[in-house]
């Protein structure tokens, strides 16, 4: 009577393959929304071996796996964070607004990054994030790993080429667009500043640190009203504006000229 049948498991396969996943998995842990740390930790495994299933090409002939996971992880995390730069200029948006109307006094613990934020940055983040998946943005995404593949076969990234200018200009759209998000409440506050400071002058008698910080703190939360309308288009520019850095960046690490 023969004995139980023995099954060798492909273990340098396995290996390779979980080396490859490597790209999904960075890129789910640093995405927007689905790296969020209120998303169970089993349920980013799962969608990254899922991505990585899906999405990921056979394995190079020739392997030297330290060299592969390094650069793996390299190109996934440059894809997770640039939506998340697109989505954390609002953030540094709410910030910047809140310290010119006095909205900055009140802060709360952002679930998302973990530290004090103040109340207007957390609000503007949450309207970003809805304007992010209302638009699709977590599509695209998906759409830029796939044809990261492309861009950048496994174990291909080229660390020596020229990425160093476009990562840079990755990191700047953060400022660019959080600028440009904040711009009505800080210019409001501005003039409601200039105005009172000519009504100091007028009216030296007047305590214009009382009388002046509820009616700035009413005309910020009035522009912040009427910004709201564009904010959704300054989020889809952001995000246009970064999936194309993330374009030239793998492009760059790809090899390309």
């Amino acid at each position: 009577m023969s004995g139980p049948a023995v099954f060798a498991l492909p273990w340098d396969d396995l290996v390779v393959g979980f080396a490859l996943a490597i790209r999904a998995t960075t890129f789910v842990m640093t995405a927007p929304v689905v790296g969020a740390r209120a998303v169970p930790a089993r349920v980013r495994i799962g969608l990254a071996l899922l991505l990585a299933l899906v999405v990921s090409p056979p394995p190079p002939a020739q392997v030297v796996l330290p060299v592969l996971v390094i650069r793996e992880a390299l190109v996934g995390l440059v894809i997770g964070l640039a939506g998340r730069f697109a989505l954390d200029a609002s953030l540094f948006a709410g910030s910047l607004a809140g310290l010119s109307s006095g909205l900055s006094l009140a802060n709360v613990l952002d679930p998302v990054t973990q530290i004090e934020t103040p109340t207007l940055g957390i609000f503007q983040r949450l309207l970003s994030v809805l304007v992010y998946i209302s638009i699709g943005g977590h599509r695209q995404l998906l759409a830029v790993l796939g044809r990261s593949y492309e861009l950048v076969p496994p174990g291909a990234a080229d660390l020596s080429g020229p990425f160093l200018p476009h990562a840079v200009a990755l990191t700047g759209r953060v400022l660019e667009f959080g600028v440009r998000i904040a711009a009505p409440v800080v210019i409001t506050s501005l003039l409601v500043d200039l105005g009172f400071m000519l009504l100091a002058r007028a009216a030296p008698q007047m305590h214009i640190l009382i009388v002046g910080a509820p009616i700035k703190l009413a005309a910020g939360l009035l522009a912040l009203a009427f910004s709201l309308r564009v904010l959704a288009l300054v989020v889809d520019d952001s995000l246009d504006a970064v999936l194309g850095d993330v374009g030239r960046l793998l492009s760059a690490l790809g090899g390309a000229a």
